[in-house]
């Protein structure tokens, strides 16, 4: 509800009990037998042993008439506050006042660093990647929106075996690209990948060029992150052709070479991980989990975890832990940055690189990573690795935004056999224009029809990927991600549509006046007053989920207050410039909340 609304009743509240206004309004919520209930006598009641009814009632008994709210009652534990036809006037002057800032948060201290979607630099994105993606690029508008400062980092892994086999064949069997270069780049891999498994020398080539990689300053190791920056680059066409963008790029390569021995160091000193001296593991320092993870994750034949090899390399969880230490501040050697590429919305991504300049990526005070499902473990060790280093803030604010797989009906993706073969993001996308051109009965110039296209595939697409909770697996099926029935973004992006054709066929101006609401206009006002309830929700869980439902809502509502509430042909002007003010309302919630999935609203359909 309306944060005014919210002040009022904790004051209101405060004063009839004797708490502070801050206790009164975490009691506050959309209520299910009034328009807003509070359960603070729930509070109470453990404090001071009494009944909680009890205490609701006498509280009512306390609080003065308002001329916000109809009635003021107790229902067992609960008071509830039922919303009079001014309250409901301020809520829609609040949407029109505010427009593109309704339901935006207060703005907030610290920075939190979402890292996505982080795709090996040697294939193009499939459609597993780009839920990544998707989720990264969604939870980052919701944090932005609710007033959070939010840097978008990408972690290039150029120094992984994939990359490596990828540089041995561009310099032993194929140097001469062919199209966009992430994807000759990904159907050399698997050719690659499969003469990996088969032969001796090439297992023995690629070893080679993985040691010269990780040396560095070196022919070998100049042409590695060459060919990975153009992979990424061409990455990041698919990138914006989502309306994805970043604003830094972090190079494995140069974690290696910057900040890993300080880490290393750091991670030594503090007795976070141990020396084994004999069995499997001596020489290795490792972090000693035991019954605590057992616990966690089940039985396992060692939960304890390597992060220094016996030759002083680390594991890919080691590196991670360093990294992170530098995500939070916590070393004192720094990268420095060189643009890597200016982006479709005018900010330029830079990346780390020797010899650049100084900038002020990192220090975060919060940080959340994108990753699948199947790196619980790992991301789990980060945190107690942190916790034991003692930092138990960091560790608290160290998130895995964990995503299930994604895929088409009888159909599953592997980078390494190439089973994405005719699945990129790329193909996706331009599989939903094509249908959705076919679709599309306009009378409009085909580069008009050409931008619906692009913008209802797009969303049609974003809003498939982002409607299920991301612990869920995806199925993918075009049926339901075009359809025009409900629980799509064609549907939605139509219901704003809706709202801009009444708009603009009106001849007087939205205006709010003092009307009486009818139930269904009542119902459309309460659910477009919950967007900052959504968007605080849906930040905090780091869940868009919620906001496609709810963007679902706002359609349904809409469409039975216009249903059964003349707008244009309302024979009172005041019921008639108010109707037109609900309507322009819940054009920009609408447009708001599908802002923050990443789905634009296109004026036309």
């Amino acid at each position: 509800m309306l944060d005014g609304l919210k002040d009022e009743i904790a004051s209101m509240l405060a004063g009839a009990s004797g708490t502070s206004k801050e206790e009164a309004l975490a009691t506050i919520e959309p209520g299910k037998v009034g328009d807003i209930s509070s359960r603070l006598a729930f509070i109470l009641a453990k404090e001071t042993k009494e009944n909680p009814a009890k205490l609701a009632a006498e509280m009512v008994k306390k609080l003065k008439p308002s001329p916000s709210f109809d009635k003021i009652e107790a229902t067992g534990p609960y008071i509830n506050f039922y919303l009079s036809d001014k309250a409901y006037s301020s809520i829609l002057s609040d949407i029109l006042d505010k427009k593109e800032r309704y339901g935006s948060g207060r703005k907030k201290k610290g920075k939190v660093i979402i890292e996505f979607p982080s795709v090996n630099p040697n294939k193009p994105w499939h459609i597993g990647h780009l839920r990544n993606a998707l989720l990264g690029d969604s939870v980052a508008r919701i944090l932005e929106f609710d007033g959070c400062e939010v840097e978008r980092m990408d972690y290039i892994d150029d120094l992984g075996l994939q990359v490596a086999q990828s540089l041995w064949g561009f310099l032993n069997y194929d140097s001469n690209p062919q199209g966009k270069f992430d994807l000759w780049l990904g159907h050399q891999y698997v050719g690659i990948a499969k003469r990996f498994e088969e032969d001796k020398a090439v297992v023995e080539g690629v070893r080679g060029t993985l040691k010269s990689m990780e040396e560095g300053d070196n022919e070998i190791a100049k042409a590695g992150r060459d060919i990975a920056e153009k992979c990424v680059a061409a990455q990041y066409q698919t990138s914006f052709e989502f309306g994805i963008y970043h604003d830094v790029l972090v190079f494995e390569s140069d974690i290696l070479r910057t900040i890993f021995a300080e880490g290393v160091a750091q991670i030594k000193e503090n007795h976070a991980v141990v020396l084994e001296s004999d069995g499997k593991n001596a020489g290795c320092w490792v972090v000693k989990l035991g019954e605590e993870f057992e616990k966690e994750f089940g039985k396992m034949e060692n939960p304890d975890k390597v992060l220094i090899r016996s030759d002083g390399t680390a594991v890919y969880t080691g590196k991670d832990v360093i990294f992170h230490l530098w995500k939070f501040g916590k070393l004192k050697n720094r990268f420095t940055y060189a643009p890597f590429i200016k982006q479709p919305n005018g900010k330029t991504a830079y990346m780390t690189k020797p010899g650049g300049g100084q900038m002020d990526f990192g220090a975060a005070t919060s940080a959340i990573n994108v990753i699948g499902v199947e790196q619980k473990y790992p991301q789990r060790v980060i945190v107690e690795v942190l916790r034991r280093l003692k930092y138990p803030d960091e560790a608290s604010n160290l998130h895995h935004l964990s995503y299930e797989h994604v895929g088409l009906p009888d159909e599953k993706f592997s980078g390494r056999k190439g089973t994405w073969v005719g699945f990129t993001a790329d193909e996706l996308l331009a599989e939903a224009r094509t249908r959705v051109m076919e679709k599309i009965k306009l009378d409009a110039s085909p580069e008009a029809k050409a931008q619906i296209a692009k913008t209802v595939g797009a969303g049609a697409i974003k809003y498939s990927f982002l409607r299920t909770s991301s612990d869920k697996r995806i199925t993918f099926r075009w049926e339901d991600a075009l359809s025009m029935d409900g629980d799509s973004g064609p549907y939605l992006q139509y219901a704003y549509v809706r709202t801009k054709g009444i708009l603009g066929k009106a001849v007087d101006k939205p205006v709010v006046e003092g009307i009486a609401f009818t139930k269904e206009e009542r119902v459309l006002i309460k659910r477009l007053a919950l967007l900052r309830d959504i968007v605080a929700r849906s930040a905090k869980e780091r869940a868009p989920h919620h906001l496609t439902q709810y963007a679902l809502d706002i359609a349904a509502d809409f469409s039975s207050f216009y249903t059964n509430c003349p707008v244009l042909v309302a024979e009172d002007a005041k019921v008639r410039r108010t109707r037109l003010a609900i309507t322009q309302a819940s054009s920009i919630a609408l447009k708001n909340a599908l802002g923050l999935i990443g789905i634009d609203c296109p004026e036309r359909m």
